[in-house]
């Protein structure tokens, strides 16, 4: 629908103006990638650098359209899912890590959430073959 509005927009001679999608603030980047590390601390899964969250983090926003808080809620979602099939290595990080390292830098500012689903299905699939434990 929108393409459409923006496409008939062009067409009938009307100055379009897109501006850029926000880009979190690295602030906000580091609160929501330090609570997901306090998730995996608690649970004694990580033994990672703070960095190490934060560099994981700050590349999946990069890529994604949505905001970190929204990012977190979905990693914690996936590893929950994850753990609740019979997981025990996987962490919030693992999960940022792989989530960040399956988009194309080529389409930068995608909506990630749908890959948080497909990585657990793809964890799930390994996991029932004896792939990954």
């Amino acid at each position: 629908m929108a393409a459409t509005l923006l496409l008939a927009a062009c067409s009938s001679g009307y100055t379009v103006t897109v501006k850029p999608l926000p880009t979190p603030a690295a602030t906000e980047l580091s609160a929501a990638a330090q609570a997901l590390r306090a998730l995996d601390q608690a649970s004694g899964a990580t033994t990672e650098s703070a960095d190490a969250y934060d560099q994981a983090f700050a590349a999946l926003a990069a890529r994604c359209v949505e905001q970190p808080w929204e990012l977190k809620a979905e990693a914690r979602s996936a590893v929950a899912r994850l753990k609740a099939f019979g997981s025990k290595t996987q962490t919030h990080l693992t999960v940022v890590r792989a989530i960040a390292a399956a988009i194309s830098p080529a389409d930068p500012r995608v909506n990630c959430v749908p890959y948080f689903g497909i990585y657990v299905r793809y964890v799930e699939a390994q996991q029932g073959t004896g792939t990954i434990h």
